[in-house]
């Protein structure tokens, strides 16, 4: 019973709810379709304008195309007259008057007379030119040849190198045959004498040498000194003193023995000599003995082996024979008077010394004076 009023007023607004929601409803709709008219209009409009600008940039296109087509067709209306008045001039009748070309001929007729005299100068000055090259060539290659010949007397002179001289005094033959003079003879002959004697020469190889020398300074440190026989020296000396020992004990006995029974006719002093032959052993030397190496000496020895055998490249690599075999023979002294007689490196060494030594490094040559003196006069005539 008590909920009764509060029926009313729920109805109530119900009722207000359902009036309201209509309302609310079509003005949503409305609002939806102004919106959708509002784009189409703007479309719309967008389209026109540009239609309208389209059709106005159309309209300028065409305008500049028929003012084109005026200015061509006035370009072509021109052009036709020209051809007109040009088809005019030519049909018209050409009237030349009589022209005396006596003149003309007389003219034409000097001209070549003086292009003949032109013609006939320049060849005259061809054959004075070509004659004058071929003498400033000739004067050339043997002043060519002059300097060959001077390298190749360098070359044997201060280098003794046979190669390069043969060489140098082959092209010189070859610059005075190019050059085709007839005085060139004489000094041609000189070159093939020249030629000839160098050929027989035979050439020495430095390089093959100084290598040589290089090989044997690396065994000097592999060389057997005296100082290597000192210890079977000393064992042998200890044995024979042993043994000697033994036979002095052995003969003192029999000395004595022999004293007790012939004292009447042996002396004392021959006793004494006696005994002391048996100890002593007398030998006579047939030649100076070596000296024996003190210890620590043989590294200053190998040393000094060593540096003669570089004195001996440096002298190769100078030409300087004199000091080449001093330096060898220095060596070879060395050698024999330090080196054990058993040691097979030092007897190869001394070998190898020996035939170094017997090799003459800076031979006379052929000092070209003939050719030279001849090449001289032939320069000399030509000037």
């Amino acid at each position: 019973m008590e909920e009764q009023p509060e029926t009313p007023k729920i109805l109530d607004e119900l009722s207000r709810s359902n009036s309201a929601k209509p309302a609310s409803r079509q003005q949503s709709t409305a609002r939806k379709r102004f919106i959708v008219v509002l784009c189409s209009f703007t479309v719309l409009i967008g389209s026109i304008a540009l239609l309208g600008f389209q059709q106005w940039t159309v309209q300028q296109r065409f305008t500049e195309l028929q003012d084109q087509n005026q200015q061509l067709s006035s370009t072509l209306t021109i052009q036709n007259a020209e051809i007109e008045q040009l088809r005019t001039i030519q049909s018209q009748p050409v009237v030349t008057a009589p022209v005396d070309d006596s003149a003309m001929r007389e003219l034409e007729t000097q001209q070549n007379t003086e292009i003949t005299g032109l013609r006939q100068q320049l060849a005259t000055v061809q054959q004075q030119q070509d004659s004058v090259n071929a003498q400033a060539n000739l004067e050339w290659k043997i002043l060519e040849a002059e300097y060959l010949l001077g390298l190749a007397s360098q070359k044997l002179q201060l280098q003794g190198d046979l190669p390069s001289a043969i060489t140098l005094l082959e092209n010189a033959d070859a610059a005075l045959l190019a050059s085709g003079s007839n005085a060139a003879f004489a000094t041609r002959q000189a070159i093939a004498d020249d030629l000839v004697s160098l050929r027989k020469e035979v050439p020495i190889d430095h390089a093959g040498m100084y290598l040589r020398l290089d090989a044997l300074i690396g065994q000097v440190q592999a060389i057997d000194l005296l100082e290597s026989m000192r210890d079977s020296f000393q064992s042998r000396r200890d044995n024979e003193v042993q043994a000697l020992s033994v036979n002095a004990a052995t003969n003192t006995n029999t000395t004595t023995a022999n004293t007790n029974t012939n004292t009447n006719t042996n002396g004392m002093i021959d006793a004494s000599l006696a005994f002391l032959s048996s100890v002593f052993v007398w030998r006579k030397w047939d030649e100076t003995p070596a000296a024996m190496i003190a210890p620590g000496a043989d590294t200053l020895i190998k040393q000094n082996l060593q540096l003669v055998l570089e004195q001996a490249q440096l002298a190769l690599l100078l030409r300087d024979h004199t000091l080449y075999r001093r330096s060898l023979e220095n060596g070879i002294a060395w050698l024999g008077r330090y080196t054990a007689p058993d040691s097979a490196i030092g007897n190869n060494l001394l070998v190898s010394l020996n035939e170094l030594l017997a090799i003459d490094i800076d031979p006379p040559l052929p000092a070209l004076e003939r050719t030279l003196s001849a090449i001289n006069q032939l320069t000399a005539s030509n000037r």
